[in-house]
């Protein structure tokens, strides 16, 4: 007696297949708002990641942009002077980990 085989559906290469697409409409001057956030949706993400990364770098390796700053010291006489500071570990720590779970409650995608 003969096995019957399940039949299987092979995937078509991908050239071959349907490719999806999407438009956003915008109803201008009425949309302008929405329409420049559409358009900055892409820098915004981009600013997240690079916040994120800043902040693992002077966590992880103490390195970047939070390692060490300059603050402005505000005199008597008027004068400025600049002092080196170092970001605080505990409180980056904190941020970074409350920017991560917005971005999971928001459903904001990660980047590739």
């Amino acid at each position: 007696m003969r096995e019957m085989r399940k039949k299987t559906k092979k995937k078509k290469p991908y050239r071959i297949r349907k490719l999806m697409k999407a438009k956003l409409i915008f109803d201008l001057p009425e949309e302008e708002a929405e329409h420049k956030y559409a358009l900055a949706g892409t820098d915004a993400l981009l600013l997240i990641e690079d916040l994120c990364n800043e902040i693992r770098s002077k966590l992880r390796h103490d390195s970047g942009d939070f390692r060490e700053f300059l603050k402005e010291e505000y005199q008597d006489d008027g004068s400025i002077t600049h002092k080196r500071i170092s970001a605080d570990d505990n409180t980056l720590e904190y941020v970074w980990k409350w920017i991560i779970q917005q971005k999971q409650e928001r459903q904001i995608p990660e980047l590739i």
